[in-house]
């Protein structure tokens, strides 16, 4: 059965704003069309991304029934599956009359995104229009026209979602290296529910995550150091999360899936309530049992 989308207010007339298609340079390098996958992406690639509207800004009054005087914006937001991440990368305000051609562009950083990138193109009312006619967009924010498209820069076997910030500026221990945020609802989807970050003032750490497509030695120790931590904290989640159970069923992809999913391969001869029991009863020992399932120096690690 398809669903008709009915919307409170009058929208734009096809042929009032037209929309290239989205370009993207990968990184620095040739331009082309925003494809739906990026093979090969890492979190050191950035994306330089481009395209054109052009808007009739008297024909779109004219078909939702705006008045002279309200204020017309173009704006442009990504958001990323990966890291979580929600931003306006472009706000142009727009004249009082006449047709244009607005050229949009702007940079995702690699260390900002992954997963699934969104890009919203909208035409939205500026301001408030305190006397606007029935049918017709008043509050400041109100979407008359938007046009989606997404491209996915990490497969099934994604990189874990990463960021870089300054952890003193932040607030988090200037020393650390790293620092792991996962949320607290297991239904919710994996790539948007945890993020790792990474300490910008720590050098060695920094230099090797952006070098992960060609580690040095150097760089893969710190990976595996990593990779073993970022397990044992998400077993550690786990087992702290009293919503999660032996039974429970989620949705692939989401957070309770994978956390389950790490606890059954890493314990496959114990269930969750007696790692709990473990972690309440012998922190020391569930603290080793956790060290032996991640194996950091284990030797094929």
């Amino acid at each position: 059965m398809s669903v008709r989308q009915v919307h409170p207010y009058r929208r734009p007339r096809a042929g009032d704003i037209g929309a290239e298609g989205w370009m993207v340079r990968l990184d620095g390098e040739g331009r082309g069309p925003l494809p739906p996958y990026v093979p090969g992406w890492d979190y050191q690639f950035d994306l330089r991304l481009e395209r054109e509207v052009r808007i009739d800004v008297d024909a779109v009054r004219e078909s939702v029934g705006l008045p002279a005087d309200a204020r017309l914006a173009l704006a442009v937001v990504w958001s990323s599956s990966g890291s979580g991440l929600r931003v306006r990368a472009e706000h142009v305000p727009l004249p009082a009359h006449g047709a244009l051609t607005v050229p949009i562009a702007f940079t995702v950083r690699g260390r900002d995104s992954g997963g699934v990138l969104t890009l919203d193109t909208q035409l939205v009312l500026a301001a408030r229009v305190p006397d606007a006619a029935p049918l017709t967009a008043r509050r400041a924010g109100s979407v008359l026209w938007c046009d989606e498209a997404q491209v996915r820069l990490q497969g099934d076997d994604s990189q874990f979602p990463m960021t870089v910030v300054d952890f003193e500026a932040q607030g988090y221990p200037a020393d650390a290296p790293w620092y792991l945020s996962v949320g607290p609802d297991p239904a919710a989807a994996a790539m948007g529910a945890m993020v790792l970050l990474v300490n910008s003032r720590v050098p060695p750490v920094l230099e090797a995550m952006q070098r992960a497509g060609q580690p040095s030695a150097s760089d893969r120790l710190i990976h595996a150091a990593v990779q073993a931590d970022v397990v044992r904290l998400l077993i550690e989640h786990a087992v702290r999360n009293p919503e999660l159970r032996d039974d429970s069923q989620y949705e692939p992809e989401t957070l309770g899936h994978l956390l389950l999913g790490i606890v059954r391969t890493r314990f496959p001869d114990t269930s969750l309530d007696g790692l709990r029991r473990l972690h309440e009863s012998e922190p020391s020992l569930f603290s080793a049992r956790v060290q032996g399932a991640v194996g950091l120096f284990a030797k094929d690690s």
